[in-house]
């Protein structure tokens, strides 16, 4: 009797209906950061026009953030209004070209006076990809004084990452919802920046 108690017991008091992946566990990270400067050049005006420049990249890659879906019904009738559903398919669709994340066939909502058996944050959004970079060169005006040129890449190669944060709502992740499981924004397109600092 006690599986039986543990699993009508109400979410809000079980707190093993409530074990699931921590919203920014990111399983499978990967960033690459160096600094490479271009040569000093014997000819003058190349030197002046080429030499002493930084560039400094920054790679990152990581595997998708965690997420949950609820069903937007109150069947568990606890009046909390946080119902996960049931699975009874592959919740996965991963179409880029729809923008269609999770599979609405996949899901049906928890019959009445039950819970839904999708653990919390068991869905996990697509992968991040993302090179930044600055390219930097310091000229020396006098004794202690130099100026700096710096230019700022951000997303360099435009890549697109799409965005599934609930608190943004770049993803529907309600069930009821007719646009369930469809994504509507990316994290950053590509973003330049140019500044000059004066130091002395």
């Amino acid at each position: 009797m006690k599986a039986t108690w543990e699993a009508l017991r109400p979410r809000n008091r079980n707190r093993n209906a409530e074990r699931g992946n921590c919203g920014f566990d990111l399983r499978q990270i990967f960033n690459l950061t160096f600094v490479v400067q271009s040569p000093h050049f014997a000819n003058v005006w190349a030197n002046r026009f080429l030499g002493n420049w930084q560039l400094a990249p920054i790679f990152s890659i990581h595997s998708g953030i965690w997420f949950t879906v609820f069903t937007g019904l109150d069947n568990s009738l606890t009046g909390i209004g946080l119902d996960r559903p049931n699975v009874v398919g592959n919740p996965y669709e991963r179409n880029y070209a729809t923008q269609q994340w999770l599979n609405p066939a996949a899901f049906t909502a928890n019959p009445l006076g039950t819970f839904g058996d999708l653990g919390s944050d068991s869905m996990v959004g697509p992968p991040y990809f993302d090179i930044d970079a600055a390219v930097s060169r310091n000229f020396n005006i006098k004794e202690k004084q130099q100026l700096q040129l710096r230019f700022e890449f951000f997303n360099l190669t435009n890549h697109v990452n799409f965005n599934v944060s609930s608190n943004t709502g770049a993803l529907d992740y309600v069930l009821q919802d007719p646009t369930f499981g469809e994504i509507f924004s990316d994290v950053q397109p590509r973003i330049l920046q140019f500044a000059i600092k004066y130091t002395f």
